[in-house]
């Protein structure tokens, strides 16, 4: 993940922790939160190579913007960069490896997963989010 996600993210847990005092966990933990951002990072990447109009905009928008959110919360819940990292490395390798069916359940699943984890974020997190997931945006876009 660039080191500016990171910070952003880093930033809105801190905001999220100051404010609220709550945390919305994953179940499964990390190594699950892992498999979710590696399963949504699949699926951007797809939808970036199949190009497309404003509805494929708002949907990559969605699953990036739910990609964030699922790593805020392991951030949270106070996993490092480092382990984030050496996680989300094996869970790409075993996502690589599912039948295309299972991949296909495993995205939808996390995509409903980071779509609860964003609602749940506190209006500023909620910025943090789609701010970073616009430079996401921004970035796979331009190659």
């Amino acid at each position: 993940m660039p080191r500016r996600i990171v910070l952003v993210v880093a930033a809105a847990a801190a905001a999220l922790s100051l404010s609220s005092g709550r945390v919305f966990a994953l179940p499964g933990g990390a190594p699950h939160a892992a498999a979710c951002v590696a399963a949504l990072k699949s699926h951007e990447h797809s939808l970036v190579a199949a190009g497309g109009g404003a509805a494929d905009d708002g949907e990559l928008l969605d699953v990036v913007r739910s990609g964030i959110a699922i790593i805020g919360t392991q951030y949270l819940a106070g996993l490092s960069e480092v382990e984030a990292r050496q996680l989300l490395g094996a869970a790409e390798k075993d996502f690589e490896a599912l039948a295309p069916t299972a991949a296909e359940s495993l995205s939808a699943a996390c995509l409903q997963e980071g779509r609860a984890a964003y609602r749940n974020a506190s209006p500023l997190e909620r910025g943090l989010i789609s701010h970073a997931a616009q430079r996401r945006i921004t970035r796979l876009k331009s190659g």
